[in-house]
């Protein structure tokens, strides 16, 4: 597998944490990989053979050429043949504000945004070629954002440390400001935001090994009560236990789900 990584232009950084594209050989067997939720939308466009995306309820779909909000629900996806995508991770508020109309389920890129980025140019130099798509789509100023980039670094510094009820103060804003700004920036509210980056959390120290900490510290690192919760809460964001998470899981989950 290749997995490279691009740095966005200046006109767009704020609200594009950066590109990347993936290429990867068939596999002797159908892979599946879960994507965890990491509060971010992303688009992902598909220049290969298409695979398989999978989501709770919704039934398998074509995983090519989609936009995936931000959200809390896991998705899956499956690939037969040898793949190559090219994809956008926004900033947690980055898809709003370009794609102010777009829904809050994953939906095909035409749909959202129309036309799609020439796919010999996004070959050739993703980077170049979806600053240029993006350029038209550049929102006027918006004077919540601000405010989002300060909250949402605050908690994925340390979602740990982190009680919502604490944030209006810090920010001196009320608590309606600054749910309204999650809501229409986001798309969570911003309890929901830090449950999802605290699981982010668990799930790093996770995949990472940890030096073998059980799970009852990786819960109590990463912020929960107990591990009880963490395994609730793991449960729910990736709709397996963690012994089947680990089972699953694969690079090319672990490389879509950076942040």
């Amino acid at each position: 597998m290749e997995y490279r990584r691009y740095e966005p232009a200046s006109s767009v950084s704020g609200l594009v944490e950066h590109y990347w594209s993936v290429r990867s050989p068939a596999p002797p067997a159908p892979v599946r990989a879960v994507l965890v939720p990491n509060g971010r939308a992303t688009m992902q466009f598909c220049l290969g053979v298409p695979g398989r995306r999978l989501a709770p309820g919704a039934g398998a779909r074509r995983n090519a050429d989609v936009y995936l909000p931000v959200g809390v629900e896991p998705l899956v996806i499956e690939q037969e043949d040898a793949s190559h995508y090219v994809g956008i991770q926004f900033t947690p508020w980055g898809a709003r504000a370009l794609f102010p109309a777009a829904t809050e389920s994953p939906a095909q890129i035409e749909e959202v945004a129309g036309p799609l980025p020439d796919s010999t140019a996004l070959a050739a130099d993703p980077a170049r070629e979806l600053d240029r798509w993006l350029v038209p789509f550049l929102p006027a100023r918006s004077g919540v954002a601000p405010l989002l980039a300060a909250v949402t670094e605050r908690i994925d510094s340390d979602p740990s440390g982190i009680d919502v009820g604490d944030l209006p103060g810090v920010y001196a804003c009320s608590a309606s400001t600054l749910y309204r700004a999650f809501r229409h920036g986001v798309g969570l509210t911003p309890k929901q935001y830090i449950q999802v980056m605290r699981h982010r959390g668990f799930t790093d120290r996770l995949l990472s090994g940890s030096g073998g900490e059980p799970m009852a510290l990786l819960a109590a690192l990463s912020g929960y009560a107990d591990q009880s919760h963490a395994s609730h809460d793991f449960t729910r964001f990736t709709g397996m236990t963690v012994t089947a998470f680990r089972d699953t899981y694969d690079g090319v989950a672990r490389l879509m789900a950076q942040r």
